[in-house]
């Protein structure tokens, strides 16, 4: 063998080196698809809670019959009582707000009521998740749920 022949090849050194940044570079890739993933998740879980407050609004107009959704601060849930849907919070994701207590509710569960003529008890709902607060507010008047940034 020549010795430009021996040399024509890397040493193992090299290849490990090599493997070492690319397994380095995938999962850093890999952090970001999560975080993206997480992001994703809680960004669907707004777009569902201000969904429920609508339809829990809707049906309060159609059935004439008020209509409740629960904020489950124990158990980390939304659950619209009239149609038996419910909600989970993600990981992460911090719950305080400003909700009216309705009679008869339970401790640390607060109720958003919609009534007949399309008012409601009002809420607003802050939601914090890697510093970045999303505010579900409820309207008392006209019962109108949207979420904000904020």
């Amino acid at each position: 063998m020549s010795r430009t022949d021996r040399e024509a090849g890397f040493t193992l050194l090299e290849l490990l080196a090599v493997l070492a940044i690319m397994a380095l570079a995938a999962g850093a890739v890999l952090q970001l698809g999560n975080a993206n993933a997480e992001t994703a998740k809680v960004r669907s879980f707004l777009i569902h809670a201000e969904a429920m407050m609508r339809q829990a609004r809707i049906a309060a107009i159609e059935t004439s019959t008020d209509q409740d959704v629960v904020i489950d601060i124990p158990q980390r849930r939304i659950i619209h009582e009239g149609r038996s849907t419910a909600l989970e919070v993600p990981e992460g994701v911090s719950m305080k707000g400003t909700l009216a207590r309705v009679p008869g509710a339970e401790r640390n569960r607060y109720v958003i009521r919609f009534f007949p003529d399309g008012g409601s008890t009002g809420a607003s709902l802050p939601f914090t998740f890697r510093g970045e607060i999303h505010e579900l507010r409820v309207n008392w008047l006209t019962g109108l749920a949207d979420v904000r940034r904020g």
